[in-house]
């Protein structure tokens, strides 16, 4: 496992730690026992290649079972009122593959540097990495796996699908600004769909070019690195800060509204000269149905001044948005809404060990089997930052029954490095469970992330290598002991199973109880009551 930054560890908590680690790390794993090449993408020169790969089926659960019958559907006693979490063993994923060899160092630096990224983010629309092998010869990044296409792949689009696509990547950048990197190299290519659905939503991708600064420094850098056709002034001059993103997302904005770049011609010095003039119009054909807002909201971000320029967060509350993404537009069904709140409820009530369970489960779990927990998340990240806020879930959780002091002590519960915001993965793992089952399979993948050494068992210290170099052991054992029921110092897959059975006492049944009261006991109806059908009008008869 990857050794990351200190954090300030809660006493039996999953930690800021963990989250940072959940990219598992190989060294001199033979990659060719798990993953199987399907189709190469781009490459397959001398330097590498990005391909889809297929996790093995003879290896799908890993070290869970060691020396046991791989079984399925063991939980068939767990009611789904939507459908299972169920894992697939055919399931793909993306791979980067570089050869060592035959790459510089600053190519090799990029993609350290995107490994180094990749772990510090939690966002519903930034691609995910789960897994590095490293050997002498080759580093493997396997990722989630986006196969819907670019952002070209679907020209043109409607203005209301513009803004949807405009705000969920403003979403994402807003995400990585506030926690101090900056993507430099955002454009159409760089955005992919999840999948071919209809609805499928976008991920940012390829953070090579990112750059993390220190959030006391001035933010300037002066790389001249991106695409010419998103770049912002400053960085052809190389001095820039974190709104050159900005820039790029008024391009990208303004490319979506009309089919068409803001900065064109063929040769690139003319490309140069109408960026840093700022000369761009709104006269081409594809303007003609653009309402005054969309321009409005374009000529915000395309600014020569960076400090006129909107930020993220300012862009994102922007007429335009709010009245073409509406929150309320986005609701899933009010039962969806309704057993998510029952479910971070229970999940107060979860044990230590079980939520760090949850979270590598979270981690990993595909778009297709979490949309709806996605969509409520959506709900509660009323500002659309993908953090969740204390004021933010107070105000989703305004019409029920809860007491003020019910509501923080449930936010506290999933603010697991008490920064004062909830994380994606974390509001999902809370979540995860009111949409069905976990299937064995899953429950077995999870298993051999945290059972980082193949024994076969967790122990305390895997525990430990999961939650962060500043976990101690004795923490991490205390932790164990949740799990190990047969007290020998380690947890089988068994035992981790076992976990998985019980139930919570829910919190939301008592308030839900408590909304009626005892008051008028007399005006209650018992067994003897005279109804339709009942025992009375039998023996009238």
């Amino acid at each position: 496992m990857g050794v990351c930054a200190s954090s300030e560890i809660n006493e039996g908590k999953p930690t800021q730690s963990m989250r940072t680690n959940m990219i598992s790390e190989w060294k001199n794993r033979d990659l060719d026992k798990y993953y199987k090449v399907e189709k190469t993408l781009v490459g397959e020169g001398s330097m590498g290649a990005v391909s889809i790969v297929k996790k093995k089926q003879a290896t799908a659960g890993g070290s869970a079972y060691n020396g046991s019958e791989h079984k399925k559907g063991i939980f068939k006693m767990f009611g789904s009122k939507r459908g299972d979490i169920v894992s697939d063993v055919d399931e793909r994923y993306a791979m980067k593959s570089i050869r060592l060899g035959y790459v510089t160092d600053d190519f090799l630096d990029e993609l350290r540097n995107e490994i180094i990224i990749l772990r510090s983010l939690d966002h519903p629309n930034i691609v995910k990495a789960y897994e590095v092998y490293e050997n002498k010869k080759n580093i493997y990044i396997i990722m989630e796996l986006c196969t819907g296409g670019d952002l070209y792949q679907r020209n043109p689009y409607s203005e209301k699908d513009a803004a949807r696509y405009t705000a969920t990547l403003l979403s994402a950048i807003s995400f990585l600004h506030s926690h101090d990197v900056v993507h430099r190299d955002l454009k159409f290519e760089n955005i992919m769909f999840e999948s071919t659905a209809p609805d499928a939503q976008i991920k940012v991708i390829d953070f090579g070019l990112s750059k993390k600064f220190m959030p006391n420094s001035d933010g300037k850098m002066t790389e001249g690195v991106g695409t010419i056709y998103t770049m912002a002034p400053q960085v052809l001059q190389g001095v820039y800060t974190s709104q050159a993103d900005l820039w790029s997302i008024g391009v990208i904005a303004y490319m979506l509204l009309s089919r068409q770049k803001p900065f064109y011609h063929r040769k690139r010095r003319y490309v140069i000269d109408k960026i840093m003039r700022c000369d761009y119009n709104f006269n081409g054909p594809g303007w003609r149905h653009v309402s005054t807002e969309a321009m409005k909201f374009v000529s915000s971000l395309l600014v020569l001044d960076p400090k006129e320029r909107l930020t993220a967060d300012e862009a994102l509350k922007h007429r335009w948005l709010d009245s073409n993404y509406k929150l309320s537009d986005r609701r899933p069904s009010e039962d969806v809404m309704q057993d998510v709140e029952g479910g971070l409820v229970d999940y107060g009530n979860t044990s230590d060990f079980k939520r760090m369970a949850l979270m590598v489960v979270a981690h990993k779990s595909s778009t297709e089997e979490i949309a709806e927990l996605r969509a409520a998340f959506d709900q509660y990240d009323s500002t659309n930052d993908g953090t969740i806020t204390l004021d933010e879930f107070k105000l989703a959780l305004s019409k029920s029954n809860y007491s003020e002091e019910e509501v923080e002590k449930m936010f506290a519960e999933l603010d697991i490095d008490k920064n004062g915001k909830i994380y994606y993965t974390e509001f999902i793992a809370a979540t995860l469970e009111v949409c069905g089952r976990i299937e064995e399979d899953r429950l077995a993948e999870a298993f051999d992330k945290i059972d980082d050494d193949d024994t076969g068992y967790i122990t305390g210290k895997n525990l430990k290598n999961l939650l962060g170099k500043d976990y101690t052991l004795e923490k991490a054992n205390k932790l164990l002991e949740e799990a190990d029921l047969d007290k020998d110092g380690k947890i089988s897959f068994d035992e981790f199973l076992r976990m998985f059975h019980k139930k919570n006492n829910s919190l939301r049944m008592d308030v839900l109880e408590g909304t009626h009261s005892d008051a008028d006991e007399s005006s209650l109806l018992n067994e003897n009551a005279k109804i339709p059908g009942g025992k009375e009008e039998v023996s009238e008869e």
